[in-house]
């Protein structure tokens, strides 16, 4: 199994192919730790103590107050056992980790650094092995993974304690199995590796339910989306003769299959019950945006339910205390009361979701200074972006002939677009979103290196 899988990421016979995403994940994860550790235990007590909320967590983030539940409920198991540990104290799963670990060493946060570490390393060697199985090229592949590897905006995470890291993770590595279904090679070979497939999409769902288990609901749309793009391609390469009939039959199953693997994965969270509701009733409370629309509001009961879901999820951040007056919200007066509105608003969702914050937000200042640090350094990591941006053009034409290319960036795309629909907040759009657009300027930056390593040629 593990030779028909090296099969279909194509790095067999090539001792130096298989070896390079090792190299990327130690080197990657010994940098990480070094990173996280001097956050902790140096820069914050040492350099920037008006930021420094104890125990190398950040003032005025999410952090702080996860490791203090994590500690108390670590000491809760030790007198009370192991029945009172909870997965997600407070709706956190990092928390509940936090805490189980804690149990067998210092319960200190500094403890969490490798496994954080761990986890933002193999991100990196996910997007690595995206941009391989669309570029061929070594170079370009490491050079695809390194936004999302060095990007400093990263450390709120792993220096941290935060969910953003697994559930980035996670995305990624559903991209990664869910790509080979889009690679005719991988349905033309003798025998297809389904666990190349299977395995990574499988575990990425879990680390997704793990942390954000109400985006599951989103997953299953996406896959839905996904599965009819997979059918459509599917007829596609059967009519142009790419795929016999049998294979290409094959290759349908396992697309319509994919929706029910996600299904299985149930969402669990109390945000998913109080979006669910009758849609009148969310009438009487939320406003709409007027206007004129060929799909008015009580038309279509469909149309109206998912509108209606998406301003609720929406209003979830508005109406919270942590983003009620916040100076990162974006369009706050927007409200997708119909679908025609969600269609109107798709030009600024890929505005905000590829390119905010905007240049005048970069010198603004934040709620509290380390909301204001913040938009320091992502003002550098926008103006990486904004260069990066610059060569996806030249991915669309280098890739143009990949349907697996098409699909990463149609995935990274919808997903982005989704989380600027449902998160007004822009601190937290860029944690959510990190993932999918560290993956997009990496496939951009692959292009650009393929080019300038060795032309034509597969390294």
């Amino acid at each position: 199994m593990t030779s028909r899988f090296q099969d279909q990421l194509n790095i067999e016979g090539k001792p130096w192919l298989q070896l390079t995403p090792w190299l990327l994940l130690v080197a990657a994860f010994l940098g990480t730790c070094a990173v996280a550790w001097a956050v902790q235990l140096v820069l914050l007590p040492h350099f920037f103590p008006h930021l420094h909320a104890g125990h190398g967590m950040l003032v005025g983030g999410d952090s702080a107050g996860m490791n203090l539940t994590a500690v108390e409920l670590a000491e809760r198991i030790r007198k009370e056992g192991w029945s009172v540990w909870e997965l997600r104290p407070a709706g956190n799963a990092p928390t509940g980790i936090a805490a189980a670990l804690y149990v067998f060493v210092t319960p200190e946060p500094y403890m969490l650094v490798p496994l954080n570490a761990l986890v933002h390393a193999a991100g990196g060697m996910v997007i690595y092995l995206i941009a391989y199985l669309v570029s061929q090229n070594r170079m370009a592949s490491v050079v695809a993974a390194l936004p999302f590897l060095l990007f400093p905006s990263a450390a709120i995470w792993y220096a941290q304690i935060h969910k953003d890291g697994i559930f980035a993770l996670g995305m990624l590595l559903c991209a990664l199995g869910w790509m080979q279904a889009f690679r005719p090679a991988f349905w033309s070979s003798a025998m297809p590796a389904y666990a190349a497939l299977f395995l990574p999409l499988a575990l990425g769902l879990f680390l997704v339910w793990l942390v954000r288990p109400h985006i599951m609901i989103l997953m299953q749309a996406v896959a839905i989306v996904t599965t009819v793009a997979g059918l459509l391609l599917a007829a596609f390469w059967w009519r142009l003769g790419t795929l016999q009939a049998k294979r290409a039959f094959l290759a349908a199953f396992v697309f319509v299959m994919i929706p029910v693997l996600v299904v299985l994965a149930k969402p669990s969270d109390y945000r998913v019950e109080s979006w669910k509701g009758d849609v009148v009733a969310r009438e009487t409370v939320m406003p709409y945006m007027p206007g004129y629309c060929l799909l008015e509001r009580g038309a279509n009961a469909s149309a109206d339910k998912l509108s209606s879901t998406i301003a609720a999820m929406r209003d979830f951040y508005l109406s919270g205390n942590s983003y009620k007056n916040a100076r990162s919200n974006m369009d706050p007066d927007f409200v997708p009361g119909t679908v025609c509105n969600l269609v109107g608003y798709l030009p600024r969702a890929l505005q905000i979701g590829f390119l905010a914050p905007f240049p005048d937000a970069w010198v603004a200042e934040g709620s509290i200074p380390a909301n204001t640090v913040m938009r320091r350094v992502i003002s550098v990591e926008m103006l990486a972006v904004y260069a990066a941006l610059l060569f996806l053009p030249l991915a669309l034409w280098d890739y143009r002939r990949k349907s697996e290319f098409w699909f990463v960036l149609g995935f990274c795309t919808l997903l982005t677009v989704i989380h600027v629909y449902l998160v007004p907040n822009m601190g937290t759009l860029q944690r959510m979103r990190y993932g999918f657009l560290t993956a997009t300027i990496g496939l951009a930056l692959s292009a650009l290196a393929g080019r300038w390593s060795r032309p034509g040629r597969a390294v």
